[in-house]
């Protein structure tokens, strides 16, 4: 569980204390009974506050309706059938080496995703070629697919270039209207559905600067324009039948340099960075996106040393406590991001999942095979909680289940 935020309590605090009234005191109390009397009321408001802030935790935001992600009995008995070793399959979104890889990988594992990169796209035919035969292996025995997972964002950063959407976030929030961001998902998730994609890595819900290494990915540097388009976004892609995964929770908008170049920060304080870069992943989930991703900078607010995919406080504390939010959270790439921490992907990816992320993204395949191999001997070896492990997978099963079948 988090720290409590003071500053809530201390405001809190102050405002019950104002509507308790002040007793007339006796005039022959003396200063020691009237200390003693003043104590008692401060315990009452604290409790009074603290009892306030929890009740407002179990209800959740008022505003966020995220879709219920697990279909209890389906997902329970497809869970009560899994080995250990293959719980460990069923949080992983792994990359391949080979198409032939790829199709064992689907046919003969409980993986709970297949990450298509650009290299192994090949142009549109061989592409599409592929992910028929991802779909015709996967389907064998009757058990629920892997996702087969995508990262196309917009324009020039498109991994499937035969794909759309042509136009990047910048062109999106430059016509200044949410019903184009809403369309432009649509379309993008329409297009990839058909092709054989179940889940896409994109769109990025960060508000980023001119100066930020996200500036030419995001929509805007403005976080009015970024929850509009954002939230508009999710809308789009649920309409669309595409589990869109949005990148970069709680926000990479203001990091000192990519994750792909080494160790990021975001020295923004809690209170900051929930009215810069939180707002756009409200709106996400109140328009019920199935999934987040998150980011692998360090947050100064939350925990200076730990990237946030990997920290409590970030991907249970602020996600799962603060926001309510109920659907699957996804660790961003860490074949590529984590290095620079000196953690291998494999001791990553035990450290995401104990920390509360549902998946982790490892594009490298032999590392990917390693990380399974390194959450099965955790949970083994009770370095990672089972029941941690179980409730992660029956995330990644449900989520499974409503998009790969």
């Amino acid at each position: 569980m988090p720290a409590p935020n003071w500053t809530t309590v201390r405001s809190r605090l102050r405002g019950l204390r104002a509507h308790i009234p002040t007793p007339p005191w006796p005039r022959h109390w003396d200063e020691r009974l009237r200390r003693l009397a003043l104590a008692g009321i401060v315990v009452v408001a604290l409790l009074l506050a603290g009892l306030s802030i929890l009740l407002q935790r179990s209800g959740g935001d008022d505003d966020a309706d995220p879709a219920p992600v697990q279909a209890p009995e389906k997902v329970t008995r497809e869970l009560g059938r899994l080995a250990l070793a293959q719980k460990a399959d069923a949080v992983v979104i792994s990359g391949f080496a080979t198409a032939n890889a790829a199709a064992r990988l689907a046919r003969e594992s409980e993986v709970g995703g297949i990450l298509v990169g650009p290299e192994d796209w090949y142009g549109s035919f061989k592409g599409r070629t592929l992910l028929s035969r991802l779909q015709a292996q996967s389907s064998v025995g009757g058990r629920t697919p892997p996702l087969v997972v995508g990262r196309q964002e917009g324009g020039a950063y498109r991994s499937y270039p035969s794909l759309p959407p042509a136009l990047g976030q910048r062109d999106i929030a430059a016509t200044g209207d949410p019903a184009e961001a809403r369309e432009w998902a649509a379309q993008t998730g329409r297009v990839m559905t058909k092709v054989g994609f179940d889940m896409n890595l994109a769109p990025i819900a960060d508000v980023a600067t001119l100066d930020s290494p996200l500036s030419d990915r995001a929509f805007s540097d403005d976080p009015v324009v970024v929850t509009a388009m954002a939230g508009a976004a999710a809308q789009g892609c649920r309409e669309s039948g595409m589990a869109c995964a949005m990148p970069f929770f709680p926000g990479l908008g203001a990091s000192s340099q990519s994750t792909l170049e080494g160790p990021a920060s975001v020295g923004l304080d809690p209170e900051s960075l929930s009215v810069r870069d939180l707002e756009p992943f409200r709106a996400a989930i109140r328009q019920q996106v199935p999934a987040l991703v998150l980011s692998l900078a360090l947050y100064a607010g939350y925990d200076p040393v730990t990237p946030g995919a990997l920290s409590p406080s970030v991907a249970t504390g602020l996600l799962r406590d603060d926001l309510g939010y109920k659907g699957v959270a996804i660790s961003d790439d860490l074949s590529t991001g984590v290095p620079a921490t000196s953690l291998s992907p494999p001791k990553a990816a035990v450290r995401a999942l104990a920390a509360g992320s549902d998946m982790v993204v490892v594009s490298d395949p032999g590392e990917a095979a390693a990380a399974r191999d390194a959450i099965a001997r955790a949970a083994r070896s009770g370095g990672l909680p089972s029941e941690r492990l179980d409730q992660a997978a029956a995330r990644a099963l449900s989520l499974r289940q409503r998009f790969a079948e």
